[in-house]
Order: C-alpha cells, then sequence, then structure tokens
C-alpha cells in the first residue's frame, strides 16, 4: 500500500495525508484507500503497528486540497521531483553566475551583469512559491530575505568586492570553467596549456646526511629571575635548520639534579614561521628566537632535531639563570645611640657569591656612599673567581658541580663609631651578583621618586652625652644651712648639642654622714646612694642632711654622660650667732661737747654679719644696718646734727641664721650731741675726669651755726693756689675751678672750716681731678695699605677706625656720595669699625668718647667704597642681529623651519660664568610653550644654538647671569631678549588628490591641474611626471607664480599617451624656504588618450604559447579589432578599453586595424606579435634517479633541452621526502646553457629538479610563472 507525498503547508510542515483513514477504535487493522490509484504489494510493518485513534476528516477535505495543490499535479511530477527540478534550476543559475563572473573580470560590464542577475534572482524566488511544490512552499519573509542575500551575493560577485573567501571560491570556479578566450576566438582552457608536465621531465635525488647548529645564549648574556622579573627571553640562534624538536637539560644549582625540559610543540611551530623569514636565495640562514624560562638553574641544549628528526650540531656552554640579587638591612634592637658608640649594624647580601653592595650613609642630610665587593661566605669557591675556566662553568665535565652558583646569603657587618650627633640613616642602593645581575633599589631619573622599603634602610638618633658638675660647693667652700632646713644641690648640667629643657636626666650620687667621714674628709664606711631625674634641665635635687655628697653618674635616654669636677660638696649645720657690745663717746677736741658713740662688737658665727638697728632721731626712727665681715667691728655712730640719739638693736644675721636680739639694755643706746663745724663735698666720688680747659664746679655742704669761713685749695704739679671764702651763711657752697688749660691730675682740698662758735675745724675732704692730657682723636685705617677697597655689590664692609681716648665713642660720619642724613657710630674699641654697605666716599666729621668731645684727623678722614661691576651678557653684533625701539630686545634675521642658526653672546665679568635663559616660542596654531635652559662658559664669548624644528616666534630672554663673584639675581639684571621668526616650510597640494584628468592628442587645449600653494608669493615649483611605460620621472619646473592658488599646464611634450602620474616634488616660496615631498605622497593622474588607438601592454613582440597578448585601447568602448593570425583575418569586439587573447599556438598574430564607438573611424595600424613555442627540459633523460654519496663527494646532473638556445634554467635542491612529511625547498639556483644539453656536478644532499626552463623567448615554470618578460633580470645564485 503507498502514500502520495504529503502535502506541505506554507512556511509550515506537511498536513498529514488526508486519504488515510482509521477504523473505529478496536484491536483490528483494516485497509483504507489512499487518493493515489498505485496499488502496494502489501501493508508495511509500519503500517501493521497499532496506530492511536484520530478524529474523523471532513468530507470535503479533499476538494480543498485539490483547489491548493501543487500547480503540476503529483500525478504528473511527483513531489521529490518536483523539488529536484526546482534546486537543478537554481543550481544551473548558479553555475551560470560564476561563468558570468569569470567574463567580467575581462570585459569590465559590472552594472549590467549585477542588474541582470538580479533581475533573474528575483524572477526565480518570487516565482518559487506560486508552484506550490510540497516542503518548498516558503513564507514571504524567507523569501524576501533569501532574495536581499542573493543581491548581495551578484553585487559582490560582480563588482568583484575582495572578502577573505573570495579566494578559495575562484579557486574551486577555476576548476570547471578555467577559460578564455584565444586568437581563434574560441574558449580554450589556459590549464591545459600552462601546466604541460611534459615540458619538465625528471629529477634527480641525492642523500647525504645534513649540517646544522644551534645556539643557546652566545653572548652569554646573564639572568636573573626576581619578583618583579619572574620570567626571563633567553635567545636561542640556529643556523641552516628548522627544528622539529628541542631538548634542554636543566641542572639545580641547589642539588645539581637535572631535568630534562622540552620545548613545546606550540613554540617549535613558532620557530619554524621565524626561519621562514631568514630564507636567502632558498637557504636557511641564521634566525634568533627568544625563549622564555621561569625556573633558575644552569641551562644548555640536549638534543635538536631537525625536520628528518637528524641531531642537529649544538654548542652547548651552558646559561645561567640565577635569582636575583637582593639585600635588606636586619632590624637593630634599638634605634638610639649614645654618641662615641657603635652602630652595631649588619646588612644582608642574598644572591650568587661574590657579590657587590652599594649602600648610602647619611648623617644630618649629608649623604656618603659606600661599597663592599667580593663578599662570599667563608670557604666558598667559584669557577669565576679563577683565571681558568672550569668544568661547571663551560659544562665540560658530566658531573660538574653547580652548588656554586646558588643563592646564598652572606651577612655583612657596619660596626661604625658613631662620633656625629643627629640623624643617621643607613640606605641600600644597588647590589650586584656573580653573574652582573643588577638590583637598584634607586629609582631612575626619568622615574618619580618613590619611598624605600622599610628593609632597605635603618635610621639611628644619635645622642649627645651630658656633663654634670657641682658650682658653688667643693672641698674648700662647703655649703651651710641651718639645721632643720634644706638646700638644693648645686648641680649644673650641660648639653652639648643643645638638648631641649624638657629632656629628662637620672643623677645619682653617693653620700655619707658628717659624723662617718674618715680622717682627710673622704667617705667612711657609711655610704649611702640617692638618685634624682629632672624634668627640666635646671632641676636641682633637695638636701638636708649634713655630710659629704659625691656625683657617681648622669644618664639620659640610656647615654650615660660626664661627671667633671668639682663633683664632691660637703654640706654644714654650724653654730647660731651672737653678739657682745660695749660703746664709749667720742669728745669735741674745741668745745669738748659728745659729738658720737664707739661701738666695739664681738660676734660669734659664720661671717658675713649683718646688724640690725633702730636710730631715733627727735622722736623720728629711722631703720640702718651694718655690714660687718669679720668677728670683730668698732661701729662709729657721728650724727652729723645736734639732737638726742637713741641705738635700738634688733636682730643679727649671719651667712646662716638670723637672730631676733632682745629688747634689754644690752642692746639700747642713749646720747645727746652737739657736733662741731663741718663742711664735705656732696659729691659722693671723690675722683673727677675732666677735659682740657673744662672748669669743675663742686658744691659743699655744711654742718655748724653759720656763718662759715671755707678755706680750700687747688694743687697741681706740686703747685698749691690756696682760696679762702668768708661770709657764708648758707648750709651749701659751690666751688668753681679756673679753667683746667693743662693736662695731669689736679686735687681739690677743703682745709678747714669755722663757725659762729668760732672752733676752726681741719678738714680732710679731697676730691682728685684728672685732665686728660690729649683730646680724643678719630681717623679710618687702611685696608691693604690704602683707604680704599673694592667688594661685590651689596656686600657688607667694615671701614676700620683709628679712635684715642677714653671708650666708648661716637662718630659721626657721612657718605658724600649719598643725600642720607649724618649717622652715628658707637664704637667700643680703639680699633673698631663703621659698617658699609653703599658705594662711595665716607667722611668722619666729629668724634666724641666718653667725656670729651674730640678732633678728626683731617688727613684721614675719608674712605673710598667702590663695588665689582656685575657680570655683563650682550649680544655678539653680526649683519643678522639688529637693535628694535625696545631697550634691550633684539631681532635676528627670519629663518626657515628646520635650518640650522645660532648666535653668539659676549660676556664681562670674572669667569666661569653661568647663564640662565629661557626659550619661549609661539606657534601660529596651538599655545605658547617655554624652556628654561643654562650653559657654563669659561670665556668671553659664547654660542647659543637656536630652535627652528617648528615655525613660529621664538624669544630667547637671558634673564639671569652668574660669574665667580655674582650670583644670579634677576632682581639686578635686565633682561635681554632676542626674537627670531622661523617660517613654516611652504606648502604645495592638489586641490583634488588621487583626480583622473584625461586628454587627447589631438587636442589644443591643455588640461588645466589645480594647486593649493602655502608660503609667501612668487613660488617656484617642481613637478614629478612618472609615465605609465616606467620609464625615468620627468620634471617640469613652473617659476614665479604669483598666486596661492594655481593652475598647472603641463606642456604636450612633457606627456605620453597613456596613463602618467603626477605629483609635486618640491616648492620654494619667496623667504627661500623650500619643501620637497616624500614619494607616496598624495598624486593625480593624467590619461592622454588617441581617438581610437590601441596600444600594446607590452614592448616585446615576442611571445609564447600560453601567455595573454594585452593592448590598452584609446577611445569609447566597444571597439572594434581586426588582426590576422596563421593567414586568417579574423575580426574581435571589445567592450572595455582592454583587449587580451590566449597565445594557444605558435604563429604570427598582427593587428591590423582598431574602431570605437565614439570616433567611428578605424585606425589602420601595424602590430605584429610572433608566438613561439614552450621550451622543453629533462633532467636524468626524465627519469627519477636517487643517488647517495658521502659528505665530500659529487654526482653529475645531466640536463637536456628543447627550444631556441641559449637555456636558462632554474632548478631547486629539496629536502628528500621521507614518510609523512612534505619535501620543503632549501636552495634554488639558476644556470646558463649555449647548447642542448648542460652537466652540473653536485655535492650537497637533496631532490633536484627544475622548476623554471627559458630558452632565447620563452620560458616555463612549475609554479605558475610562464611566458617571457624582456623587464626581469635573469636569477642569479
Amino acid at each position: 500500500m503507498s502514500f502520495a507525498t504529503p502535502r506541505g503547508r506554507v512556511g509550515g510542515f506537511p498536513d498529514t495525508p488526508a486519504g488515510i483513514r482509521q477504523r473505529i477504535p478496536n484491536s483490528t487493522t483494516t485497509t483504507t484507500t489512499a487518493t493515489a490509484t498505485t496499488p502496494s504489494a502489501g501493508p508495511s510493518p509500519r503500517d501493521r503497528r497499532p496506530r492511536s485513534h484520530l478524529p474523523t476528516v471532513p468530507e470535503d477535505a479533499t476538494a480543498a486540497a485539490a483547489d491548493s495543490g501543487p500547480l503540476i499535479p503529483l500525478t504528473v511530477i511527483n513531489a521529490p521531483n518536483q523539488r529536484a527540478c526546482a534546486l537543478g534550476v537554481y543550481g544551473l543559475l548558479f553555475l551560470a553566475r560564476l561563468w558570468d563572473y569569470s567574463q567580467v573580470q575581462y570585459n569590465g560590464a559590472h552594472g549590467a551583469y549585477f542588474f541582470k542577475w538580479a533581475v533573474i534572482d528575483a524572477v526565480y524566488l518570487f516565482a518559487l512559491p506560486y508552484f506550490r511544490i510540497p516542503w518548498l512552499e516558503l513564507s514571504s519573509e524567507f523569501i524576501l530575505a533569501a532574495f536581499i542575500a542573493t543581491v548581495f551575493s551578484d553585487w559582490w560577485l560582480m563588482y568583484n568586492i575582495p572578502l577573505p573567501f573570495q579566494g578559495w571560491l575562484l579557486a574551486v570556479a577555476k576548476v570547471f570553467y578555467d577559460k578564455e578566450i584565444a586568437i581563434s576566438e574560441h574558449n580554450v582552457k589556459l590549464s591545459n596549456i600552462l601546466h604541460n608536465s611534459s615540458l619538465i621531465m625528471g629529477k634527480q635525488i641525492i642523500n647525504i646526511l645534513p649540517e646544522g647548529s644551534a645556539y643557546l645564549n652566545p653572548e652569554r648574556h646573564p639572568y636573573c629571575l626576581g619578583p618583579d622579573r619572574p620570567v626571563v627571553t633567553v635567545p636561542l640562534f640556529f643556523n641552516a635548520t628548522v627544528p622539529l624538536e628541542i631538548e634542554f637539560v636543566r641542572f639545580d644549582l641547589n642539588t645539581n639534579a637535572q631535568e630534562l625540559v622540552k620545548v613545546s610543540r606550540k613554540e617549535v611551530r613558532e620557530i619554524a614561521k621565524h626561519s621562514a623569514t631568514s630564507v636567502v636565495d632558498g637557504l636557511v640562514t641564521t634566525y634568533r628566537y627568544d625563549l622564555a624560562l621561569k625556573k633558575p638553574g644552569a641551562y644548555r641544549l640536549n638534543k635538536v632535531l631537525d625536520e628528518y628528526k637528524l641531531e642537529v650540531q649544538r654548542i652547548t656552554p651552558p646559561t645561567y639563570i640565577v635569582p636575583c640579587p637582593r639585600a635588606r638591612v636586619r632590624s637593630a634592637e634599638s634605634s638610639t645611640r649614645c654618641l662615641g658608640e657603635l652602630s652595631n649594624l649588619s646588612l644582608e647580601v642574598e644572591g650568587t657569591p661574590p657579590l657587590k653592595i652599594y649602600y648610602s650613609r647619611t648623617i644630618n642630610g649629608k649623604d656618603h656612599s659606600f661599597h663592599f665587593q667580593s663578599l662570599q661566605p667563608e670557604g666558598f669557591t667559584s669557577p669565576l673567581l679563577s683565571s681558568q675556566p672550569a668544568a661547571s662553568l663551560l659544562m665540560l665535565s658530566p658531573d660538574a658541580d653547580f652548588t656554586w652558583a646558588r643563592s646564598q646569603k652572606v651577612p655583612v657587618g657596619l660596626n661604625e663609631s658613631m662620633n656625629n650627633a643627629g640623624e643617621w640613616q643607613y640606605s641600600v642602593d644597588q647590589v650586584h651578583d656573580a653573574f652582573g645581575n643588577q638590583v637598584s633599589y634607586e629609582p631612575a631619573e626619568d622615574q618619580e621618586p618613590r619611598p624605600k622599603s622599610k628593609d632597605l634602610y635603618h635610621n639611628f638618633v644619635v645622642r649627645e652625652r651630658s656633663r654634670a658638675t657641682l658650682t658653688g660647693c667643693d672641698a674648700r667652700n662647703p655649703l651651710k644651712i641651718a639645721k632643720g632646713q634644706s638646700t638644693k644641690l648645686p648641680i649644673t648640667i650641660r648639653h652639648p648639642g643643645g638638648v631641649p629643657d624638657n629632656e629628662p636626666h637620672t643623677l645619682t650620687w653617693q653620700f655619707s654622714p658628717i659624723d662617718t667621714l674618715s680622717k682627710s674628709g673622704d667617705h667612711g664606711d657609711v655610704v649611702q646612694v640617692g638618685s634624682f631625674t629632672t624634668k627640666k634641665a635646671n632641676d636641682q635635687p633637695t638636701i638636708s642632711e649634713p655630710g659629704l655628697y659625691t656625683l657617681k653618674s648622669i644618664t639620659r635616654d640610656s647615654c650615660e654622660g660626664e661627671i667633671e669636677e668639682p663633683s664632691s660638696c660637703l654640706l654644714l649645720n654650724p653654730l647660731e650667732p651672737t653678739l657682745a657690745m660695749r660703746s664709749t663717746e667720742i669728745p669735741d677736741n674745741c668745745a669738748g661737747n659728745p659729738i658720737g658713740l664707739h661701738v666695739d662688737m664681738d660676734l660669734v658665727g659664720t661671717p658675713p654679719f649683718k646688724v640690725f638697728y633702730d636710730v631715733i632721731e627727735g622722736g623720728k626712727p629711722r631703720k640702718e644696718s651694718v655690714v660687718i665681715p669679720n668677728l670683730r667691728h668698732q661701729l662709729r655712730l657721728k650724727p652729723s646734727r645736734a639732737d638726742h640719739y637713741e641705738y635700738r638693736f634688733r636682730k643679727l644675721q649671719d651667712a646662716v641664721y638670723t637672730v631676733m636680739l632682745p629688747p634689754t639694755k644690752d642692746y639700747h643706746l642713749e646720747q645727746d650731741v652737739k657736733p662741731s663745724a663741718k663742711a664735705s663735698f656732696v659729691r659722693s666720688s671723690r675722683n673727677i675726669n675732666a677735659c682740657l680747659d673744662q672748669q669743675i664746679s663742686l658744691e659743699v655742704d655744711f654742718v655748724g651755726d653759720a656763718p662759715f669761713n671755707l678755706e680750700w685749695e687747688l694743687v697741681h704739679d706740686g703747685k698749691r693756689k690756696p682760696t679762702i671764702e668768708t661770709g657764708l651763711t648758707d648750709e651749701s657752697f659751690m666751688i668753681k675751678t679756673p679753667p683746667l688749660s693743662k693736662g695731669g691730675d689736679y686735687a681739690l682740698s677743703l682745709k678747714s672750716v669755722q663757725d659762729k662758735s668760732g672752733c676752726k675745724v681741719i678738714l680732710d675732704e679731697e676730691v682728685k681731678i684728672s685732665v686728660r692730657r690729649q683730646k680724643p682723636r678719630a681717623a679710618f685705617g687702611l685696608l691693604e695699605n690704602k683707604r680704599s677697597t673694592t667688594v661685590v655689590e651689596a656686600a657688607q664692609v667694615n671701614l676700620p677706625l683709628k679712635l684715642s681716648g677714653e671708650r666708648p665713642w661716637w662718630v659721626t660720619y657721612r657718605n658724600l656720595n649719598s643725600t642720607a642724613p649724618l649717622d652715628i657710630r658707637e664704637a667700643l674699641s680703639a680699633n673698631d669699625y663703621i659698617e658699609a654697605q653703599e658705594p662711595g666716599i665716607y667722611e668722619i666729621v666729629r668724634v666724641e668718647d666718653l667725656q670729651c668731645p674730640g678732633i678728626v684727623d683731617p688727613k684721614a678722614n675719608m674712605f673710598e667704597l667702590k663695588w665689582y661691576p656685575r657680570p655683563e651678557l650682550s649680544l655678539v653684533p653680526t649683519d643678522s642681529i639688529r637693535p628694535t625701539d625696545e631697550k634691550h630686545k633684539f631681532v635676528k634675521k627670519e629663518i626657515c623651519e628646520g635650518d640650522v642658526d645660532g648666535f653668539e653672546v659676549a660676556l664681562q665679568g670674572s669667569p666661569p660664568y653661568h647663564v640662565q635663559y629661557e626659550v619661549r616660542s609661539k606657534p601660529k596654531i596651538g599655545s605658547v610653550s617655554v624652556a628654561r635652559k643654562d650653559f657654563d662658559a669659561v670665556l668671553g664669548k659664547a654660542s647659543v644654538p637656536m630652535d627652528t624644528a617648528k615655525a613660529g616666534l621664538y624669544s630667547y630672554t637671558f634673564s639671569a647671569l652668574s660669574d665667580n663673584l655674582y650670583s644670579n639675581d634677576k632682581r639686578q639684571s635686565t633682561p635681554l631678549t632676542l626674537e627670531q621668526t622661523v617660517h613654516p616650510k611652504p606648502s604645495a597640494s592638489f586641490v583634488k588628490p588621487g583626480q583622473i584628468f584625461k586628454s587627447c592628442l589631438a587636442d589644443e587645449v591643455e588640461q588645466r591641474i589645480p594647486v593649493k600653494l602655502e608660503g609667501k608669493a612668487p613660488f617656484y615649483l617642481e613637478i614629478e611626471i612618472k609615465h605609465q611605460t616606467g620609464t625615468l620621472p620627468e620634471v617640469y619646473r613652473i617659476p614665479n607664480i604669483q598666486t596661492n592658488s594655481y593652475d598647472i599646464r603641463i606642456p604636450r611634450q612633457h606627456l605620453k599617451l597613456g596613463a602618467q602620474q603626477i605629483r609635486i616634488r618640491k616648492v620654494r616660496d619667496d623667504r627661500g624656504c623650500q619643501l620637497e615631498t616624500n614619494v607616496g605622497g598624495p598624486v593625480v593622474q593624467f590619461q592622454l588618450f588617441d581617438s581610437p588607438a590601441i596600444y600594446p601592454l607590452e614592448q616585446r613582440t615576442d611571445y609564447c604559447v600560453g601567455e595573454r597578448i594585452g593592448y590598452t585601447l584609446s577611445g569609447t568602448p566597444p571597439f572594434e579589432i581586426n588582426y590576422n593570425f596563421g593567414g586568417r583575418n579574423m575580426r574581435a569586439k571589445a567592450q572595455t578599453t582592454s583587449f587580451r587573447r590566449v597565445a594557444e599556438s605558435p604563429g604570427e598574430f598582427t593587428i591590423t586595424s582598431i574602431r570605437d564607438r565614439a570616433s567611428e573611424c578605424r585606425a589602420t595600424v601595424n602590430l605584429s606579435r610572433v608566438i613561439h613555442p614552450m621550451p622543453a627540459v629533462r633532467i636524468s633523460k626524465g627519469r627519477v634517479v636517487q643517488v647517495d654519496i658521502h659528505e665530500g663527494s659529487e654526482v653529475e646532473i645531466l640536463f637536456d633541452f628543447e627550444g631556441t638556445p641559449p637555456f636558462e634554467f632554474t632548478y631547486t635542491r629539496s629536502t628528500n621526502a621521507r614518510k609523512g612529511q612534505k619535501s620543503q625547498v632549501i636552495e634554488t639556483r639558476h644556470d646558463v646553457s649555449e647548447g642542448y644539453s648542460k652537466v652540473i656536478m653536485a655535492n650537497l644532499e637533496g631532490t633536484y629538479q627544475v622548476i623554471a626552463i627559458k630558452d632565447k623567448y620563452c620560458a616555463y615554470s612549475t609554479t605558475g610563472a610562464m611566458g617571457k618578460d624582456t623587464s626581469q633580470p635573469k636569477l642569479m645564485y
């Protein structure tokens, strides 16, 4: 029982066949009929299976299906055949599309073919649903998407758009449709002509062992691995070999264990790719591959196999990859040291010994660099230390020891005496290992500084040692205090380094009580230890117990200081003081009246004593005291006025105690006093210094009853001049001396005084007057034997003074070159000075000393101060530099961009000079940039290069100049500016680069090519014309172009028929600046046509079978070409400007005429080409011959030729083919034979076969090159 193919729904799955019915549900299966009339041989096993119950199909389903069935009934063509027909039609269309694609490459009718196939695809796709073929009833969305895809493929094919898989598609198409039009106007398959295996036959195979080498790290560079360098790349060089397998052996530096390391296949493939770039004349030369290694050890090549799995010669010195050296500072127990202590610091260096380390020691900001080298453990031996290389170094011994190259730790002790107080820092800078690997911990100059790791430096604070001593107390001067009182132990602490006051100190001392001291006054058997910690520098411990105190130590921040002498102090408790007195009256010798008391005092205690008493005069008390230095004293109580006096002694004080005296009569005295006449000077001082010609006035006070008579005298040089003054009624009198005109000592004495009582009292009052013998004098001293000096500007100079008199002096002076007021200098020594900063002539106006005005030496009253001139910078005058209206500003001659220029500066002053200047560039476009530069000069002239790299206005401003005397002070110098304008290079460009300009040979008007010029007119322009024929470019020069826009008209004699490339070669403007453009810049194309004309693509007249003979047609297509070949006249049409035919057989091909569509005129031509047959070669009589030879032997290779001598042939030597491997070309050689055979001797292994043959006219190559190209040179080897 058979069924028709189910009808599918549009866009869905097929419907269930309508003719299939199911029986009512029971277990028996019955036979049903189908709409098709084909009988069935019986029910199939599938039909005999139980089926599930389906709903009953409506009766009109068959009629509906008939109305919507396939356009072609299934009874006529069943569904599978209809689908096969539809796909077959599409396949035929696809093949036709590929044919048109191959044709469009020659005729260039891209648009026509594209629209043709777009219409065909649209008709096919949109008509397909109307056939209603089962399973091909596609949805409208799918049809639209398919149409878009096919249109895209048409566009890609017909316009030859390159795609990644286009080459593959073309190769597939060429297999089936590789046909072109031949000269006979028939389609021929080009591959049948080109791939003629009978032209080159035979090969010679020579077997010989290959030679090659591999070298790991030939320059013996050191390598190391570290945290910042986890992988190193080691160069691996190969010579004349392509490796297939590479194996290393790695020796562990700690255990000498060997590890075989194989290079991965991926890396081997990369090495093979590198070898392809090093093929010269078909031979693999030396090339390099960088191998990445991650483990330390000693590496050498163990095995290298080439592509034939033969071992390659390898050079086996080892390459050492060691851990990178490193160093650290071991942390010290304490970061504080005392002055004079050792640093006691150690560095730890790790790496391959012997090691070298560089470290720096900074003391209070001053850096000092040091280094240790040859650091190695004790008993260490290394082949690097010997003059002869050891076996482990050169890998000559199989049991060589490599443990010497392992990383080892070497401690380095830094035990230096720290004799400078302050901040110390030890810092690691660099470390080197035995192989020269270097690790620097200092940042490079072009890197930003960053802090070092904490284990790379260590800081110390070195403290000064304090000093302690006792002041005011020693063995001769003990401390004395009252019993039960306390005092401070007079300790003085000194700090050499200026320690702050809040630094604590710990003091210790020994104490022995007073009654336990030895006979010599030293400590006895009883000794106590005391201590005290200060909070401030002037803190002192408090002591109260009498005895001997001795300082033992002073400590500050674990630094023990020094105890200086005196270091011992004795503390005593003396006895309390006592006073015993007795008094006697003082009588008046003239009148006999009492005038005072003599009080004798006996004292006990510690001198000095001070006695406090009250004096009551007329009921008015006043307090008095007297200081007594000894144990006995007589106190004279002699009042000056008459009255009743009482004396009450209240208190007694010695050096230790203060005692109140009891109010008894033993300490109370009374007396009535009536003194005699008396005269005394009011002035307390009895010495007077006077100047020459000075008058002295002294006041005298009287005691007694007026009137008074006073007798006084003036004594000088042994001469006395007495004077008597009488009837003086006042209580005082002013004595005036005559002017003292002579120097020396004078004595003014009061001889006697007499009051109303008539008693004349002899006086002993005297005042000494010392009169200066000379007046004070002032003058300038000498500097370098002259009263003038020269210093640098603004330097302070001390002008020496010569003074006489008594200090201090007040010197009034002025600067004659200044308008400043008078200055006064207070001089404290006779050789003082005047501080001067301004230049000029300084004059001393007057002088005064402590008492007297003086005189100025007129011959030495002036001193001249001059300044050294400041350094000056100026421009060396040249014709190219001219000044401007602005002061200190110059302009240099304009220059072109990129030209070399400079200028010279003249320097005056004290060499060497240091010049600072800045270069300010202001381009026409962009922001202003400023660059600061400087240079040093020792001569009076210096050259300064100028920046001309970019166009713009450059300003060179010299802002600072220093010499040996003056430093840079921009405020003291006037900037010098030099400006220069750097003109940009002119430029010339085509207005429309890449445009194609066309012209006919018969045109009288020349074609215009617009160009745009930038710069200053007039311009000079050079144009390069490169013709399509490949001849040397022709240069066309255009001078005196007055505008920036110009139309180039190239004369016809500079143009040739066909295409030519025109580019701008050089442009120069009015400033003299020029620009030469590089090859490869913008160009325009210029095509010169003839109407009509035909031009051969090649100038040669001899062609070979299988070559394409091509022509370029001038005019408007289509063209009609008439030609003659083999005695037959033939006609061909060309739809494009290209006409090409395949030479399928030898003969003479001559084009006689051409006509195009534009001119409709025929141009008679005579272009003849001779087509020659292909040459042939037989090696070893066309057979495959295999020869095995020993290295150094030779074998003959016989070549037989067919064609026209001389013959040039190219043959290759390839690797001998092995199972599973392809043969690779090793070298390619070229040779020449003048006859029909040639013998070549060969001694190298490989397969020799000819790949190219060339006779006098033609060439054939198995690589696809065919024909003859006279423009190519012969192959050489």
